[in-house]
């Protein structure tokens, strides 16, 4: 005992306010020095010594407590010290084995970083909360006619208006639509920008408010009163240079004054992109309930309903809006999407076959490192046996075997983590501009910090458990008896590697198939006939203001001398405009009734695609005419206009008959156009999407004031974009451009989707088949010294060296082809899940299915050509002197 401490235990002894019997004196001073030598408890010591007790039985019962205290502790220690002391026993072991060390960490680490950066994905995209308050709650709404195959389409203001005066589920229902503006006036650039015009309602529904200013108010839909504006944070930071005081002062937006009222929150946008907002208004023609010219609405429930009670009672008010205007309505209905389904669209059934493909790789990765560990494990067993007879209990020896899968684990964690944010960084560049939606933001986060946490934790214990469990099982009398042989492989533990080794293949064979399936399609999708020729093409969208074109002779004017300026430059071969271009989101429909055909009868009335070109637009695309003429600049009359017509439309429409010289309109009331020529079909929509029958009439027969350029030059299309928007200020310098683009890039563009899934599957599919090849060789590497007598003995008996090649490639191969076809047989029934992700090819496409197992076949050939080779070199004398 301490010096201090007995000089305690005296002033106790003095102190008169201790007055308590001898016996409890001489207990207290012997429990206090007990615990005080024990170099543990002088809390508890210094507790009991300031204590008044009755009796000695008080005495001992609270010493009693304390020893228990006291045996826990020790416990807890021995543990903290068993856990400290196997730490370091397993870093010495894996520092005296680096090949092997690396090889597992590096395994863990891929498994562990790929898993990380899907699982980050997709928790940004399918989980994390939509910036909107009670998200859970807000229901988009588009309209539907599954008779005609049209889904999530444009709404009409009339049926707007039942939807929300009449329903009973929700407590409020704005609506929105999609616009552009172009500002100009403030010194700066014009400049075109994407927006949406909202109700008033809107923004309060999903439960935004401005940070600066205000919302918008109802009297501010009135025509006419609706110049207010709402701007983003981005644009308002840098456009207006983060001016607080821009709130209540005037911009210009397309050439009118518009009030700026507010700025919303940072990363703000809505419905997935847009700097400006300006109020809804609507015209007479609004009033018609076949005018389907709005983009959609949304909602929030009423507490207490759900989405099924939102549809049934969105299915009454649709059925009393087609008894009403049976011509207009029939066969239409509401279609009810859930806010967040609305924002992620198709992204959702990728991300499904990503996780599923992610876990296939961290089995394969468990497996893999498994093996590894078993062929060390094997080599183990003479010190697991001392270690044994030294007095070591199975539980002690798992626990070594344990805590070193847990070190692999984490530094394979360790090193998940940069391998994560590579992956990451990888996923976003999959993404073209404006996508992914904004709310998802892809990075590493602390979420994606607990996922790799939790994925290195159990990575770590299903790969130490099968090792463990066997290694800790050694036969001690066996493997003490027969010295360095008593390491050696036991049949059943040499077929357990054997086995892991074909689920690791069975398992590249799946993930291989998919990506080959999926690589397929989009090579199929991307070396689609497009019916134009995309390279060498510059375009451009371009809106006129209304204040400053407010006829179409003047927009007439601005489009005609802005081609004619074009036509001028160097390299240009073609020039020309229309609506939209190939895969530019552009898709209007318009009602048809041609010549001389009966009228269709309810639900089947014509409404091909429609656009408004100028007569050198095909030419520039690279569109053939089938027969007929193309459109002239003569076609400039409005009241007996002329038109084109595609290939499937002549083929639904016309029944085989020539259609030049036929006449159709565009509705009641519209003057009759003749058709002039047949163009070939080309793909309009976004690709596997075929185009659909379309009209063309003459842009100078009815001029608009939005048009998209299109330049063919025969040089770099990107090098006329100077030039383009030098031609635009010449002719107004307040007229932006937006879209600037190359057809190639828009193509690209369009199958970014199909591109991401792709590369994805492929990356993991090379991951799966490494590891697998990897898992191969250690097998037969090890198989092969651990039968180095044996194939000693065969060559001095007379084996020849093809002989022992033969033995070890035969055993490979048995390995690989067990493990092709329980992969091909489970590929089989798992590659019909990305049936819906397929062009083009059948998820069951046998030429695939080979093509991987070949390719397997021969990659196992060569994993299996080092070990065979140094098989075939054995020399029988050092062999079978070899202990």
């Amino acid at each position: 005992m301490s010096d201090s401490w007995l000089r305690y235990l005296n002033f106790w002894r003095r102190d008169p306010r201790r007055d308590v019997d001898d016996e409890i004196r001489f207990h207290i001073e012997m429990r206090v020095r007990d615990l005080v030598a024990r170099g543990m408890a002088s809390d508890e010591a210094r507790r009991i010594a300031q204590r008044d007790f009755g009796d000695a039985q008080a005495v001992r019962a609270e010493t009693l407590r304390i020893d228990e205290r006291m045996l826990r502790r020790e416990r807890r220690g021995e543990w903290r010290s068993a856990i400290v002391r196997d730490a370091r026993v397993g870093l010495r072991s894996l520092r005296k084995s680096p090949v092997f060390a690396a090889t597992a960490v590096l395994c863990a680490a891929l498994g562990i970083g790929v898993t990380a950066a899907v699982v980050s994905a997709a928790y940004a995209i399918l989980v994390r909360p939509l910036p909107y308050r009670d998200a859970d709650r807000l229901v988009a709404m588009y309209g539907a006619n599954p008779a005609r195959g049209i889904k999530g389409s444009n709404i009409s203001w009339p049926d707007f208006i039942a939807w929300r005066d009449d329903t009973r589920a929700f407590s409020a229902i704005g609506i929105w639509t999609w616009t552009s503006a172009t500002l100009s006036g403030d010194g700066s650039e014009a400049e075109r920008v994407d927006g949406a015009e909202v109700s008033a309602n809107l923004f309060p529904i999903l439960g935004v408010q401005p940070v600066i200013g205000r919302n918008f108010v109802a009297d501010e839909e009135t025509p006419g009163h609706n110049h207010e504006v709402l701007l983003s944070d981005r644009l308002w930071r840098r456009r207006f240079g983060a001016e607080k005081g821009l709130v209540g002062k005037t911009i210009t937006i397309d050439g009118r004054a518009y009030t700026v009222v507010g700025v919303m929150p940072p990363n703000f946008n809505f419905p997935d992109r847009g700097d400006v907002w300006v109020p809804f208004s609507t015209t007479a023609a609004d009033e018609a309930h076949g005018n389907r010219g709005y983009a959609g609405a949304i909602g929030r429930l009423a507490p207490g309903a759900t989405l099924a009670t939102a549809r049934a009672d969105f299915h009454r008010i649709d059925a009393n809006l087609e008894r009403a205007f049976p011509d207009e309505n029939f066969g239409w209905h509401a279609d009810l999407v859930p806010m967040r389904d609305d924002l992620v669209g198709d992204l959702k059934q990728p991300l499904k076959v990503f996780l599923g493909a992610v876990a296939l790789v961290l089995l394969l990765v468990c497996a893999n490192v498994a093996n590894l560990m078993l062929a060390r494990g094997a080599t183990r067993g003479r010190e697991m046996a001392i270690r044994s007879a030294m007095g070591a209990s199975r539980t002690r020896i798992a626990g070594q075997l344990f805590t070193e899968s847990l070190l692999i684990s984490a530094f394979g964690g360790l090193a998940g983590i940069a391998i994560a944010w590579l992956g990451v960084r990888l996923l976003k560049f999959g993404f073209p501009d404006q996508v992914p939606p904004f709310f998802i933001s892809l990075k590493l986060e602390p979420l994606t910090l607990a996922v790799i946490a939790a994925v290195t934790l159990i990575t770590g214990l299903l790969f130490g458990l099968i090792p463990a469990f066997r290694v800790a099982k050694v036969d001690v009398n066996s493997a003490l008896r027969d010295g360095s042989r008593g390491a050696g492989d036991g049949a059943h533990r040499s077929q357990l590697r054997r086995t892991l080794v074909v689920v690791e293949i069975a398992l590249s064979v799946v993930l291989a198939v998919g990506a080959m399936l999926l690589v397929r399609s989009y090579r199929n999708l991307a070396g689609t006939d497009l019916g134009f020729s995309e390279h060498g093409v510059l375009s451009a969208r371009i809106y006129l203001p209304e204040a400053s074109y407010p006829t179409r002779a003047h927009s007439a004017a601005f489009f005609g001398g802005l081609l004619e300026r074009l036509r001028q430059l160097p390299g240009v071969t073609a020039v020309g405009s229309a609506q939209g271009i190939p895969f530019s989101g552009w898709n209007v429909q318009t009602n048809v009734n041609i010549e001389g055909d009966p009228p269709p009868r309810r639900g089947e009335e014509l409404e091909p695609h429609f656009q408004l070109v100028t007569p050198d637009y095909f030419k520039a695309i690279g569109v053939g005419l089938v027969r007929g003429r193309w459109f002239t600049p003569a076609d400039r009359d409005s009241l007996a206009p002329v038109a084109l017509v595609n290939e499937r439309m002549v083929a639904q429409h016309f029944g085989g008959r020539d259609p030049i010289g036929r006449r159709l309109r565009l509705g009641p009331g519209s003057p009759w156009a003749t058709i002039v020529g047949v163009i070939r079909d080309f793909r309009h929509y976004r690709l596997p999407q075929p185009m659909a029958p379309a009209v063309y009439y003459p842009y100078a027969a009815r001029p608009s004031r939005q048009q998209t350029i299109v330049i063919r030059t025969g040089g770099d299309p990107n090098a006329l974009v100077p030039s383009l928007r030098a031609a635009v200020r010449e002719i107004d310098p307040n007229v932006a451009l937006q879209q600037v683009q190359t057809f190639d890039e828009a193509v690209s563009r369009s199958l970014w989707r199909q591109r991401l899934q792709s590369n994805v599957l492929s990356i993991f599919a090379a991951l799966s088949l490494g590891l697998a090849c990897l898992g191969l060789y250690g097998v037969i590497s090890y198989a092969v010294a651990q039968r180095t007598r044996e194939l000693g003995v065969r060559v001095a008996l007379g084996a020849t060296r093809r002989n022992v090649l033969m033995l070890v490639f035969g055993e490979s191969g048995r390995l690989v082809l067990s493990g092709v076809a329980v992969g091909l047989t489970a590929a089989y029934f798992s590659a019909r899940i990305l049936r819906t992700l397929l062009y083009g090819v059948e998820a069951t496409d046998v030429p695939t299915f080979a093509f991987v197992a070949g390719v397997l076949g021969v990659i196992s050939l060569v994993a299996a050509a080092i070990p065979a080779r140094r098989a075939a070199r054995v020399d029988p004398i050092v062999a079978m002197r070899a202990d």
